[in-house]
């Protein structure tokens, strides 16, 4: 669809707005990852819910979900990391240079958590992972118990 086009059906007096574009574009899986993680910080778990739901009714499989909900709270972890032993972040990231407007976003949501919160919310989903593996849980259940839990 040309700019053009989105104006005219869009736009009100051919002004696009953030608002516009949010809802024609599709977010990725890391985009929403993104805003459950930044609802979860903020304590909102009705909105982390939400984002969640929405990634299930998206067809987003929930082991994948949880994956990428474990590998961003790694990165939280090493941000965190980083900052007690005086590290550089880019380089323990393993960033690229065209990735380095991700440091600030990282930095922003690890403030969100101790240290300890994100070390146990990642082991809190090694452990759902093992039990549904096993099949002693629901990884759905086990998902939405975990965000629960640190919305508390």
């Amino acid at each position: 669809m040309k700019l053009e086009n989105l104006s005219n059906m869009y736009g009100e007096n051919g002004t696009i707005t953030k608002k516009d574009v949010e809802a024609l574009a599709i977010k990725t899986l890391d985009s929403n990852i993104f805003d459950l993680t930044d609802n979860l910080g903020k304590k909102n778990i009705q909105k982390s819910l939400e984002i969640l739901n929405e990634l299930l009714y998206l067809k987003e499989p929930i082991q994948k979900i949880l994956i990428t909900l474990y590998n961003h709270f790694k990165k939280l972890y090493i941000v965190k990391l980083s900052e007690k032993y005086n590290r550089d972040l880019a380089e323990a990231m393993n960033l690229k240079p065209n990735q380095a407007f991700l440091l600030s976003k990282y930095r922003t949501q690890a403030k969100y958590f101790t240290e300890k919160e994100i070390r146990n919310i990642l082991d809190d989903m090694i452990k759902l992972d093992t039990n549904y593996k096993n099949g002693l849980i629901d990884v759905n259940v086990g998902v939405e118990a975990i965000l629960c839990n640190y919305c508390s």
